[in-house]
């Protein structure tokens, strides 16, 4: 080691720094391929559709490559009555589904992390495995509960008291309550580790001086959780403005249509060519919101990390003893989660044993067999769907697992102006809704016939890793950052390559946050729809659109049960095996002070 020292600089970045390359700690011809590619790919995926889906609102066919300009479709657009009214549903389904669940996110952080709830590792669990329920299915749940002419419920209800059916699930409330039930876990994930991370010397200076819990709650806790609140709000409402699964199940049917659903309606449109002109200009004002939340809620996630309390050695979380209230509260805990898996869950069950829609009575149990999965299963466009969704999960999958990781890798390793510009790339997908990319991508392969995609599963790989490179990236930048510099130093030093120094010591070092985002993008893919919907061809069905058509096409509740519950127990696979591999992401640093421990991944390699 010591005539390797004499050999060549110990200090990579001094080297690279007297020809001003960007980038340090690695061979520059290496790094200029990788970070052209890098770029190149970035701009490809991201870039250009979307200049594609802004230039085709002043297209009069809404294809970019035909003659001519106008601004028709805007004035069209804006001039009609029906699209404030279409702005103003949208604006009152996000804003309310929103309010909804961050405040329960909120008030599930504050029991699980700083009270003294019963069964607090159960309570966690239980409140974020309904992420493993998609919108569509948890909606097609509610269908079968609460409709005023099959529900279940009201059924039952009506049954007791008489009557008419009390609840009318196709309306405005009801995709209000059914999405603010999805998105509640999403708000509890964003806001619980700030919780976790406060320091619970504030709470007791307060109860020193007299505050009582509400009061410490409003002045001491909820201001320092601001920023995390705030992000986890901009977050869901970014989602809330475009998302599709549920305002299709529940308000196109009586129609109470939103941005989503107008969208997915006017590019199926079956009497004539979709409207893309139309379509393109509507897009091209929310992408412009859009993009604002985005760079709002990248704003705020970095600014909750100024209000982290957390005061070293002496920091210990003070629990708030709820007394006889901590039994309601797990009542109140366990109410939710009846109301978002449980019952859903197994309303759908029931529809999936009966070869049409019953209600639940001992005559109706007599019916019951696996006649339907057998059916179901069966089917040859199923089952083009479900290898069709296997192979998306496992390419979308892997290649964000691997691209994520080259990606903060060089984000690590980069002068600041190139990790703003990567950064930047692969953020940006967060800001562009799953509907829009899709359309985006509709027009580039549309126009850009060299690349023979479109209609094929290859179009929904391509739109999901764009869509997914924003999560991947957020989990493996962690990851990177933790890893200490030393120990490729301690392989430059050695004259190991650049491509074994990666392979042999970053990616066994950061391989549980690169197998964490596998697991959860494996999982998002399987459960998208408004994407794998607007790009639907024969050939490109996956288990998502095939449960849209069943239900909302063909109106088969039996197969979409079917197939609903076996989406379900596949997600709770991956919700259980991501939960499982969360905290292990964790584990990468290599503690500066144990020096003996910083050389051992490069025991094994020699000097040239």
């Amino acid at each position: 080691m010591c005539d390797a020292l004499k050999r060549r600089d110990t200090n990579p970045l001094k080297f690279f720094g007297q020809i001003n390359w960007p980038l340090t700690n690695i061979k520059v011809r290496e790094s200029h391929i990788l970070v052209v590619v890098i770029l190149a790919l970035l701009v490809y995926l991201v870039f250009f559709p979307l200049a594609l889906i802004i230039i085709s609102g002043f297209k009069e066919t809404g294809f970019v490559f035909d003659e001519g300009f106008t601004v028709r479709h805007y004035v069209d657009i804006y001039s009609d009555a029906r699209t404030y009214s279409l702005i103003t549903n949208t604006l009152v389904f996000a804003i309310s589904s929103t309010f909804m669940a961050v405040t329960l996110g909120v008030i599930f952080a504050w029991l699980t992390e700083r009270t003294n709830i019963p069964f607090k590792t159960a309570v966690r669990i239980s409140l974020i495995i309904p992420l493993a329920v998609p919108g569509i299915l948890l909606s097609i749940g509610w269908v079968l509960l609460a409709s005023p002419r099959i529900g279940m419920l009201n059924s039952l209800l009506v049954g007791l008291l008489g009557g008419t059916a009390p609840f009318d699930i196709f309306t405005m409330e009801g995709m209000i309550f059914v999405q603010g039930l999805s998105f509640t876990p999403t708000a509890f994930l964003i806001v619980a580790p700030s919780f976790r991370r406060m320091d619970p010397l504030l709470e007791e200076a307060a109860g020193t001086s007299g505050a009582n819990m509400f009061e410490t709650l409003r002045y001491i806790v909820l201001p320092l959780l601001l920023p995390s609140i705030l992000a986890s709000g901009a977050a869901i409402f970014l989602i809330s403005l475009v998302v599709f699964d549920i305002p299709g199940t529940l308000g196109m049917p009586s129609r109470i249509f939103v941005f989503a659903s107008e969208i997915v309606d006017a590019a199926h449109e079956m009497e004539q060519l979709p409207a893309y002109g139309r379509i393109g200009a509507l897009s091209s004002v929310f992408l412009f919101f859009t993009f604002s939340l985005a760079i709002f809620y990248n704003y705020m996630t970095r600014r909750a990390g100024k209000y982290t309390t957390i005061t070293g050695k002496g920091y210990r979380p003070k629990l708030i003893d709820l007394r006889n209230w901590k039994y309601v509260a797990l009542a109140f805990v366990v109410f939710y989660v009846a109301l978002a898996l449980i019952l859903p869950f197994l309303t759908i069950l029931w529809t999936s044993f009966l070869p049409y829609l019953q209600p639940l009575t001992f005559r109706a149990l007599q019916n019951l067999s696996f006649d339907g999965y057998v059916e179901t299963l069966t089917l040859p466009r199923v089952q083009l769907a479900l290898w069709n969704t296997l192979i998306v999960v496992v390419v979308t999958s892997t290649t964000v697992a691997v691209l994520s990781t080259i990606i903060s890798w060089l984000i690590v390793h980069s002068h600041r102006y190139v990790r703003r510009c990567l950064d930047f790339l692969a953020f940006l997908p967060l800001a562009i809704p799953h509907l829009m990319l899709a359309l985006a991508l509709i027009y580039f392969y549309l126009t850009i016939r060299i690349i023979p995609v479109y209609g094929t599963v290859w179009i929904l790989v391509i739109a999901f890793i764009t869509t997914f490179i924003a999560f991947g990236t957020r989990t493996t930048n962690a990851a990177m950052f933790q890893l200490h510099s030393e120990l490729e130093e301690a392989a430059w030093i050695s004259g190991a390559p650049l491509l074994r120094t990666f392979k042999e010591i970053v990616v066994p070092l950061i391989f549980p946050a690169m197998l964490n985002v596998a697991i959860w993008v494996a999982a998002l893919s399987m459960r998208e729809l408004s994407a794998a919907l607007m790009l639907r061809s024969s050939e490109s069905l996956v288990v998502s659109t095939i449960i849209w058509e069943f239900w909302a096409e063909d109106s088969v509740p039996s197969h979409a049960a079917v197939l609903g519950v076996v989406t379900i127990l596949i997600l709770l696979v991956f919700t259980g095996i991501g939960l499982y591999l969360y905290d292990r992401t964790l584990t990468v640093r290599s503690p500066k002070k144990k020096r003996s421990k910083i050389f051992s991944p490069v025991s094994g390699l020699k000097s040239p």
